[in-house]
């Protein structure tokens, strides 16, 4: 491909660029730089490529530039060059640019140079460069290199820059079709015999139509049918170590339901979407593999709420039939369903439908045998589309009723609260709160918090404050934190209390004593309501809660001062080195040494998990103390550390590799 890539054209960090006006610009390059180009991830690819020994047939261009072939999933042919202060590269591969075959041709060429290798000048008509100069005139591209597209979907190796795309659809579209628009019937006619003799599915495809122009739907159906209990009866998976596959192919049956629904044919499809979601849902459930089993299954699906509101049933029939899909769903299976509630239905169907759903609930017999939270949480989502239906038959006077009824019998006391809210009626939501918050935080403490927090919401927009800051304070208590001390101290200041609540916060998180209440110390009397008892216990000096402050209100003393007081931890996974990493960026401004300090420590640390990911968590540290380093002119102090460390793991190689580009050095340079 012809696409060009350029170097560093948006990098703002002061550093020298390749020079192009050397006898050979490829040995000025460090890591930094090829980097900056490529990406980490592209070179990081490069390089295994590299060592690898893919690259071969390594030749100078006359102009002074690099060409060779490398080896991939194919054969490419790469160019790089230089031009006007800048990289740029070309490859046959369908990336096409600046891509890992160009990185390993610039890498095998260094390391040629650093062997005193001599490289010979390609001829002019050499086949790479033929290739590299007609392939950007090509339609199509068709392959794509196996590699590349495995590794743009690993999250740890995404690339940094967008990749680059062909033109590829309308082009291709047009000709074929225009081809197609030029034959005579007895032309087109030849073809399709033709492709039904060649392609199976074709065959099928043309046989269905057949048999549906020929009214034998319910044949069809029943091979429909037959179909989808054959497909479902195995389970998909995927594994995942030998790379094996099994996932059902449910083609013939979008096939089949979309010949249904445009013959007009939409009861049929409707009927076997039952059948289709109940089978789907248990060959879900006993599939290993990353949902596409679920998606094969869901696209089906789709078709059947797409016939949905063309079938004979009565708007409130569909609706029932919509309703009961989702209910009868633990997988995903009916999003179609979302298109059908997004279409306009009127008031009548969704009265008529408030009253089968109201039928339903009154029905309803609970299992003794039956787990109560998800017998609770199956009868609130009938409910929930009873609600639904209610508001929008212009029911609503309904609701709340419904809500009162329901919240008792299945524990939905966040609903009828969220209800009475909505209608303003702030006395009977407390007396809700309070008795949802008995009956639920030992069991459902979630919920209990929930609704701790409504009622601290009504108190605010009843404008209590004073109510506010002792409800604020229990969540204090309870899980002191900068954002819970923020809070307390906001409504302390919005009640005209705020120094004196802030004072004796800050002494409980050093003492862990509770200020008594209706005192000079603290002016707040008890909290009406209780809060849920504390999830973690509580170790005065609360360091890490009072560093966050002092950090969130830049007070770097105060950083320092409870950071030397904080107890040594182990560097296990709960080191805190975020923590850290964060007190060191709020205290370098006054005092850069001790900043200094704490990214050393953080980049050794992660230096001696010996891993390659730890050497780039480490790389971010050291380059901050690099930052600081060389603001205050101590460039020879920065080189002096790297050159301690590259000496002490020496046998590290990607650690090496790392300090080099850190170092600045060139890639040339390095061993």
């Amino acid at each position: 491909m012809s696409t060009i890539a350029r170097m560093g054209k948006n990098d703002s960090r002061d550093r020298p660029k390749s020079r192009p006006s050397q006898a050979d610009p490829f040995k000025a390059l460090t890591w930094d730089e090829l980097q900056d180009w490529a990406g980490a991830v592209i070179v990081s690819r490069g390089q295994r490529y590299q060592r690898s020994r893919l690259v071969q047939d390594l030749a100078r261009t006359s102009n002074g530039g690099l060409v060779a072939w490398v080896l991939g999933s194919h054969q490419y042919a790469t160019r790089v060059e230089t031009e006007t202060d800048e990289l740029v590269a070309a490859c046959t591969c369908p990336y096409g640019g600046v891509c890992k075959h160009a990185v390993a041709v610039v890498l095998e060429y260094l390391e040629q140079v650093k062997r005193n290798h001599t490289i010979p000048t390609v001829a002019e008509q050499d086949r790479r460069l033929q290739l590299l100069q007609h392939d950007g005139d090509e339609e199509e591209w068709d392959e794509v290199d196996e590699e590349d597209e495995e590794d743009a979907t690993d999250e740890d190796f995404m690339p940094t820059r967008e990749r680059p795309t062909r033109k590829t659809g309308a082009a291709t579209t047009g000709a074929w079709l225009s081809f197609l628009e030029q034959q005579t019937q007895s032309q087109l006619l030849a073809l399709l015999k033709d492709l039904v003799q060649r392609y199976p599915d074709v065959r099928r495809f043309v046989q269905d139509r057949h048999n549906l122009s020929a009214g034998a739907v319910p044949k069809l159906v029943k091979s429909l049918r037959a179909g989808i209990a054959a497909l479902s009866a195995e389970p998909g998976w995927r594994h995942h170590w030998s790379g094996e596959v099994s996932i059902p192919d449910y083609s013939r049956v979008r096939d089949r339901l979309e010949a249904l629904l445009a013959q007009g044919h939409a009861d049929a499809v409707v009927e076997v979407g039952a059948q289709l979601l109940e089978a789907g849902a248990r060959q879900v459930e006993i599939s290993d593999d990353e949902g596409e089993t679920a998606e094969e299954v869901a696209s089906c699906l789709d078709i059947v709420f797409r016939a949905l509101p063309q079938s004979s049933l009565t708007p409130a029939e569909q609706m029932r039939w919509a309703v009961e899909a989702d209910l009868a769903d633990e997988y995903e299976l009916s999003r179609g369903a979302n298109a059908f509630w997004d279409r306009s239905h009127p008031a009548e169907a969704w009265n008529g439908f408030a009253e089968q759903l109201a039928q339903r609930l009154a029905q309803d017999r609970r299992n003794k045998a039956q787990d109560a939270y998800s017998g609770n949480f199956r009868r609130d989502r009938v409910s929930n589309w009873l609600i639904l239906a209610l508001e929008r038959a212009g029911r609503r006077e309904e609701v709340i009723p419904l809500c009162r009824q329901e919240a008792e019998r299945t524990g939905s006391y966040l609903r009828v609260v969220e209800y009475l809210m909505k209608d303003k009626q702030w006395e009977e939501a407390e007396e809700w709160i309070r008795k949802g918050i008995v009956a639920t935080e030992k069991q459902w403490p979630g919920i209990a918090a929930q609704l701790w927090t409504s009622f601290r919401e009504i108190r605010e927009r009843k404008q209590d404050w004073q109510s506010v800051v002792t409800l604020r304070a229990e969540d204090f208590f309870l899980e002191p934190s900068v954002q819970t001390f923020h809070a307390l101290e906001k409504a302390a200041q919005r009640a005209g209390i705020g120094p004196k609540v802030r004072v004796a916060a800050l002494q409980y998180l050093e003492t862990g004593t509770r200020p008594q209440p209706s005192t000079q110390a603290w002016p707040l009397s008890e909290s009406e309501l209780k809060p849920t008892t504390r999830r973690l216990p509580i170790q005065p000096p609360m360091t890490d809660v009072l560093i966050e402050i002092a950090i969130a209100e830049k007070q770097p003393d105060e950083v320092l001062r409870w950071y030397d007081r904080r107890k040594p931890r182990s560097r296990g996974w709960d080191a805190g080195w975020f923590t850290e990493d964060r007190i060191a960026e709020a205290v370098v401004a006054r005092y850069p040494e001790r900043a200094v300090a704490i990214w050393k420590q953080l980049a050794e640390a992660q230096i001696a998990l010996t891993k390659p990911k730890a050497y780039e968590a480490a790389a971010a540290y050291l380059r901050k103390v690099g930052g600081v380093l060389k603001q205050q002119g101590k460039e020879q102090d920065w080189q002096g550390y790297l050159a301690a460390l590259r000496l002490a793991h020496e046998r590290k190689r990607r650690l090496v590799e790392t300090l080099d580009i850190l170092a600045g050095r060139r890639i040339v340079d390095a061993k």
